[in-house]
């Protein structure tokens, strides 16, 4: 069974052996935090990766015809948990490919009009939380497209992030009945009809619904996560080598960076040995000159 935040920082206090007036629960929690930071940076595993589609009004409103030489580009907002990008794909109705965004450039290289990247196919780059593609949605596709897809590595909610309370939440089932001075609790109105009680997030809304009033204190439950749920060890390995690091004991850190580095690089390997098996494996290499 997988432990709770609470338990985690507790199971670091233990293997570290020391007590709380030397270690404070908010330095292990830091530990924890730069250790997950740390993970994200290296591990590149299928519970990591994340696909986000944009839909063809979204691309078209932002999609700029250049006057100056330039291909036409389309702006699109960064993920707000991307690491890594691996595909950046247009597709059509069927969810068939009409074209690949194959090769990424600087952004100097980009808005340079004698830099002639445009012979080699569409491209991309990036400028502060922009992702911009060239050239634009739906010009030189092999189809009628309906949308763009990027598909990433990505970071996880943090380690001890809690669902909000709403009503949403409440219907799958992700809060647990709190009283009014639980910490963090917040209310929820409810309307019963016929028998059927429905939550809601405001007494307006309940009250437009008719039935019977009622309301109750929730808390959002723990978000699952998947480096703490099930790869607790890397985060243990990681914070370890960051509290040493805090207690100026150079060796036992050096000892729990090797352990961590060592966990990740397993991890890593293992889904590559995992993907090369089941078929014949083939890798293009494309530098984007000419041969």
């Amino acid at each position: 069974m997988a432990r709770t935040y609470g338990e985690l920082v507790d199971l670091v206090r233990d293997w570290s052996n020391r007590d709380q007036q030397v270690l404070g629960d908010g330095v292990i929690q830091d530990c924890l935090k730069y250790a997950a930071d740390k993970a994200y940076r290296i591990l590149r595993v299928p519970p990591l990766e994340e696909l986000i589609t944009y839909n063809s009004t979204n691309l078209n409103a932002n999609t700029i015809i250049s006057a100056n030489g330039l291909p036409s580009r389309t702006e699109l907002s960064v993920p707000a948990d991307l690491i890594e990008v691996v595909q950046i794909r247009e597709f059509d109705a069927n969810n068939t490919t009409t074209r690949l965004f194959s090769q990424k450039v600087d952004i100097r290289t980009f808005n340079d009009s004698l830099a002639e990247i445009g012979q080699y196919g569409s491209y991309w780059t990036r400028q502060q939380q922009k992702i911009i593609l060239a050239p634009g949605f739906g010009e030189y596709s092999s189809g009628t497209p309906t949308g763009i897809e990027i598909y990433y590595y990505k970071r996880l909610p943090a380690l001890d992030a809690k669902y909000n309370v709403t009503a949403a939440n409440y219907a799958a089932g992700f809060l647990t009945l709190a009283t009014q001075s639980t910490t963090g609790a917040s209310i929820l109105y409810f309307s019963t009809v016929n028998g059927v009680t429905t939550a809601y997030d405001t007494l307006a809304a309940s009250q437009a619904a008719g039935g019977v009033q009622s309301t109750a204190y929730y808390v959002g439950n723990l978000v699952s996560n998947w480096l703490r749920d099930e790869n607790e060890r890397i985060l243990l390995m990681g914070a370890l080598a960051e509290v040493f690091f805090y207690l100026q004991d150079e060796e036992q850190a050096q000892k729990y960076a090797t352990l961590f580095m060592n966990e990740i690089a397993e991890l890593n390997d293992e889904d590559k040995k995992r993907n090369a098996r089941g078929g014949n494996v083939q890798t293009n290499y494309y530098g984007g000159g000419l041969i």
